[in-house]
């Protein structure tokens, strides 16, 4: 059962998305999306680490924590470099190819996973009253068998559509993104080490207020509720991150994320239960 933080938060995540779609790989190191692009010409270049690490579980009672913006579904610690590479095709086009390369865990099979090609159309843009809206389609190629079984990815073809709105005033952005995600995989092999039926369709909804505090420093709280794949265990889990971006120039960034997932809010805030961790830390390039 949902706790009433979960419920009630997850209502407001919807009230929002609501609110503002009618008046977002992500905004590195957040996991939500914005609804800018690369200027035309241009281009931009994500290197990112992260660390994920399992808090809680037991051999006797594994539970699985979705990891989202990395898609994690093993049950031990993972190490990895995610990179993406991005090019502005027009004045609200781009494109951008991405793959992650893991540490950890290892084994018999290639250290690259989640590789990715997507574009991100912003079809309406209302400069006056600083909104926008954008769409991104993405097509993730198959994992291998090996790397499916130890969570790096599903052993099939999938593709997704990130709806996103952003709001923009002087000191605040905020981006609100709706994902689906079509994610087979290969019912022959296991899924992180478990032989649980997985779902298939995946929605993510997630919210990421932005405060600029003087320039070149911004702060970020990026919270959402997504599905959660395995069958037998709720639908849905949660997380919560917060973020700091440094740009010490127009076109660097740097960026510092620590985010929590887990089955509900209450988790999340407390790390009181079943959860995982996710620390990143990076640097955006535009050149």
């Amino acid at each position: 059962m949902k706790s009433p933080i979960t419920l009630q938060l997850f209502k407001y995540i919807l009230l929002l998305l609501f609110l503002i779609s009618t008046s977002a790989v992500a905004f590195e190191p957040l996991n939500t999306d914005d609804a800018g692009t690369v200027e035309a010409g241009r281009n931009q270049i994500e290197q990112y680490f992260f660390s994920i690490n399992r808090h809680g579980n037991t051999s006797a009672t594994p539970t699985d924590i979705v990891t989202p913006g990395e898609e994690y579904a093993g049950q031990d610690s993972a190490k990895a470099f995610p990179f993406t590479y991005t090019r502005g095709l027009t004045k609200a086009l781009e494109a951008s190819i991405a793959t992650t390369y893991y540490t950890q865990p290892t084994g018999n099979y290639t250290r690259f996973s989640n590789s990715m090609i997507g574009l991100k159309w912003r079809f309406l843009e209302d400069q006056e009253n600083h909104y926008a809206l954008a769409v991104k389609p993405t097509l993730i190629f198959p994992a291998s068998q090996q790397q499916q079984v130890n969570g790096l990815g599903s052993a099939a073809l999938n593709y997704g559509v990130n709806l996103i709105a952003s709001r923009y005033s002087e000191s605040l952005e905020v981006h609100v993104n709706l994902s689906y995600m079509h994610s087979p995989y290969n019912t022959n092999y296991a899924v992180g080490q478990s032989m649980d039926l997985n779902r298939t369709n995946i929605l993510l909804m997630s919210f990421a207020p932005v405060l600029t505090l003087w320039p070149g420093v911004k702060v970020a709280l990026d919270i959402g509720a997504t599905t959660n794949p395995p069958i037998p265990e709720q639908y849905l889990n949660t997380y919560g991150l917060v973020a700091l971006i440094l740009s010490p120039t127009e076109d660097i960034d740097i960026g510092l994320s620590a985010m929590r997932s887990a089955a509900n809010y209450g988790t999340v805030l407390s790390a009181n239960g079943t959860n995982a961790t996710r620390t990143e830390i990076g640097v955006t390039w535009r050149f």
